[in-house]
């Protein structure tokens, strides 16, 4: 069993992180949930592939903006989705590396420089305040600092991995994988939610391509906003969770990967019933091309198509 009420205050000192990966095994109740998930995943696909090339895209922006402004809801920040647009982090590269991850965090912080990880012993804590008593209650403790590029370097090494197993090729189950994992490490004093839900969706978008042969850029579909309505619950799933070799986390692990299934799924449904109306916002801007040629490229160039690779 997982932390009682969530509570696993114990510093967490360097582990192989691939040793942790090795011992997760995918419970029945997942698998079964996987199946459904993976068809009404390729049945949503297959809808958005009757829309024209620029329709999908100008969908995948306005996607990738809300899920900016619900992952940053989360943890009640605030910043402008659109940014992403005069930031290319987004849009040049699936592949992962420290930098990568710390250009992501500079995005999603707003700082003016790149941050490196946590080090000189500043130690970060999942805490809340214990109303009656006014002394903090602490859920679980980030990685030692002294330790934070081991596991990053652990970390990167996973995200890398092409292992045929269930839990390192099934898109959502390896991307709940490394969400999971970097928050645990937290390897930043803040920003690590943040961060560990876009590189979330740049796994995804990663595994989609290899299983599908696409060659997206955008992640075709963005969780935040299920997490933003599930808050309680997110922040519960993750806390429940033992993050070191001594104990058994396999139960907790598996209600992580539901959780995010079950994100999932509400996303399939919600973005089906939003794409025609989206679809046809983008009507009028084509519509544009033939009675007013100026204002229809300048809409283009507002929304950034050319920076955009596929």
């Amino acid at each position: 069993m997982g932390p009682v009420n969530g509570m696993n205050p114990a510093e967490v000192k360097y582990f192989p992180l691939e040793e942790y990966v090795d011992r997760i095994k995918i419970e029945d109740n997942v698998l079964f949930h996987l199946e459904d998930t993976n068809k009404e995943f390729d049945k949503y696909l297959r809808f958005l592939s009757q829309f024209d090339d620029y329709s999908v895209l100008y969908y995948w922006i306005d996607s990738l903006s809300n899920e900016i402004k619900y992952s940053q809801k989360i943890e009640n920040h605030l910043i402008n989705p659109y940014d992403m647009l005069k930031n290319n982090v987004f849009f040049d590269t699936l592949q992962m590396s420290h930098r990568r991850i710390k250009k992501l965090h500079q995005f999603v912080t707003k700082s003016e420089r790149l941050e490196g990880y946590r080090s000189n012993g500043k130690e970060v804590r999942v805490s809340t305040m214990d109303r009656s008593t006014e002394e903090e209650i602490v859920f679980w403790r980030g990685a030692n600092s002294e330790d934070i590029k081991k596991f990053m370097n652990d970390f990167i090494s996973i995200y890398k991995s092409t292992s045929l197993s269930l839990l390192n090729s099934n898109p959502f189950l390896k991307s709940a994988l490394v969400s999971l994992l970097f928050v645990r490490i937290h390897p930043f004093i803040d920003g690590n939610g943040r961060t560990s839900r876009m590189i979330y969706n740049i796994k995804f978008t990663d595994a989609i391509n290899k299983i599908y042969d696409t060659k997206l850029k955008l992640c075709p579909l963005n969780l935040s906003h299920g997490i933003f309505m599930f808050k309680p619950n997110y922040a519960r799933t993750i806390n429940d969770i033992y993050f070191d070799l001594e104990h058994d986390s396999n139960e907790e692990i598996n209600a992580w990967f539901n959780f995010i299934l079950n994100r999932a799924d509400d996303a399939i449904f919600y973005n089906t019933n939003r794409v025609s109306s989206l679809e046809r916002a983008f009507e009028n801007i084509k519509n544009m091309k033939d009675t007013d040629s100026e204002k229809y490229q300048d809409t283009l160039s507002k929304m950034n198509f050319q920076k955009i690779k596929r």
